[in-house]
């Protein structure tokens, strides 16, 4: 059974039982944070650092960053907000476009305009300093499932906690990250008692990540998900 399959499977059997406890709704979008205490070694099981993870998220609405141009204070700012429509202004050049890009590419797109007719050769740092765009989904054997707003440094320990924690039924080494990556589905597999000691990595989350914890008593195609992933901590391509 291909990987594809067998999750799509899973996902609907979970949709499934939720209906049939009389879950009806959406569940609510809440807003919050939390860090892990958890340290993070950033070569572990060959992920990318968090810096480089915080890098690499596409700006959203809502969204606040800072930008610096070396030895111009005047067009450096502390901080200004991308607007629903997905852009700011920003001295000089006037609108820009954030919404979709990182923050090396919004940089870059001002450093362009900034050399076109204002400055030689500037240096023009963007840092992403509040996400308000971003969502994960948090399901499975947790006191409080639900679809939670996350800022930059959030990690997997965290989002289980903004879902007030695993029930006592959870199967702390059945925890699976899905996420997508350049268009494609991938998923791993975690297990929290390790990631609290620190013996696995506690990954950064990603926009649009969702976290699925598991019990024992799960469906025979949650099991054979879970024997099908690869080593932990280790993202598996989900194929369509």
């Amino acid at each position: 059974m291909k990987l594809a399959n067998l999750l799509s499977r899973v996902l609907m059997a979970t949709l499934g039982a939720a209906a049939l406890a009389g879950c009806q709704s959406t569940p609510p979008v809440e807003t919050g944070v939390v860090r892990s205490t958890i340290p993070v070694d950033a070569e572990l099981l060959g992920l990318a650092s968090a810096t480089r993870q915080l890098s690499v998220y596409p700006i959203g609405a809502n969204d606040t960053l800072a930008i610096t141009v070396m030895g111009e204070p005047e067009l450096s700012i502390n901080s200004v907000r991308v607007s629903q429509d997905g852009t700011f202004q920003y001295p000089l050049v006037g609108s820009v476009m954030a919404a979709g890009r990182t923050t090396e590419a919004i940089g870059n797109s001002i450093r362009d305009r900034l050399a076109a007719r204002y400055l030689r050769d500037p240096v023009v740092t963007v840092n992403l300093l509040e996400q308000g765009s971003h969502l994960v989904t948090v399901e499975g054997a947790v006191e409080s499932p639900g679809i939670f707003r996350f800022q930059p440094e959030t990690t997997l320990m965290g989002a289980v906690a903004l879902a007030k924690g695993p029930e006592r039924s959870a199967a702390l080494d059945q925890v699976v990250l899905f996420r997508e990556v350049d268009g494609q589905q991938m998923a791993a597999r975690f297990d929290l008692q390790q990631v609290r000691t620190g013996a696995m990595i506690d990954p950064v989350l990603f926009p649009g990540d969702r976290v699925m914890v598991g019990t024992n008593r799960r469906s025979v195609l949650w099991q054979d998900l879970i024997r099908t992933l690869p080593a932990f901590g280790i993202f598996a391509t989900v194929l369509r």
